[in-house]
């Protein structure tokens, strides 16, 4: 059987400078190595820096005796989490993507400028969480309902996850420009993942089947699963441990997709069972 593999496929720039800053604290710097949340949503991943001594923490506080070095994941935090930071005097490593980083500092420009910050995104996702963090009173949505929640004659900045599906947040932003009295959209799906939804819909035309391998909570994985799946059967997996037989009767070309948090050894993996079916 043939294998397509996507070109954007695996770490994004923003979890590859993540994890190598991780792999290098885990040979150089003081320990043991915190990271605040999980570094990247691939369980795998997280298996593998568990088993190297790394330890996954939800507080700051978390840190045992204020030693060892902390690192702030490339979803980011919000400023509330860098002032605690200071007060406790851990020492940090600030792994936040470059994107997320200008996605924040947007956030905080709208916002000084009287606008009401709308992110869409996820609401229970990092990012958001972090990126809303920089604002007064901005909120979070995930649909076309909701932003006909938010009601006519409000002046609206919109801004939105990275990893947010592009079509999703077009529908979104037409609805809440009908109903602003003045409206910004400035537009922040990272140019990664915008790439990779378009070569979704481009290489699932050209097969019979498309497999995506990536984290069941990763966001950027569960949208080219969505887009992929418009056009031909799909499936979203973790590992090749997923795979079934019975999804192959027939095919003779398959889509190999992979989240921009899922490991090349995954990837690879996944690619030689495939090329066995």
């Amino acid at each position: 059987m043939e294998v397509i593999l996507a070109k954007y496929a695996g770490f994004c720039p923003g979890v590859k400078k993540a994890w190598k800053l991780v792999e290098k604290a885990i040979r150089e710097e003081t320990k043991p190595v915190y990271i605040l949340g999980e570094l990247i949503h691939n369980q795998q991943a997280l298996d593998y820096l568990t088993e190297k001594g790394v330890k996954t923490i939800d507080n700051p506080e978390d840190v045992k005796e204020r030693k060892g070095t902390l690192f702030i994941r490339a979803h980011g935090e919000p400023p509330s989490t860098y002032k605690k930071l200071r007060r406790l005097k851990v020492k940090t490593v600030d792994a936040t993507c470059l994107n997320v980083i200008h996605v924040q500092e947007l956030a905080l420009q709208l916002d000084r400028e009287g606008y009401l910050v709308i992110v869409c995104g996820e609401k229970d996702h990092p990012e958001a969480l972090a990126t809303v963090g920089y604002t007064k009173d901005g909120q979070i949505i995930s649909s076309v309902k909701e932003a006909l929640e938010i009601g006519k004659g409000k002046k609206i900045g919109v801004i939105s996850q990275t990893t947010f599906s592009a079509d999703l947040f077009k529908q979104i932003t037409d609805v809440l420009q009908k109903n602003a009295s003045e409206f910004r959209s400035l537009g922040t799906i990272c140019n990664f993942t915008q790439m990779a939804q378009k070569e979704a819909r481009e290489i699932a035309s050209k097969v019979d089947i498309v497999i995506v391998v990536g984290g069941k909570h990763s966001s950027n994985t569960k949208r080219l699963a969505e887009v992929a799946s418009q056009f031909k059967p799909t499936h979203h997996i973790e590992t090749a441990l997923e795979l079934q037989e019975d999804w192959f009767r027939g095919v003779k070309k398959v889509a190999l997709l992979a989240g921009a948090s899922t490991p090349g050894w995954i990837i690879q993996e996944t690619a030689r069972v495939l090329e066995k079916q």
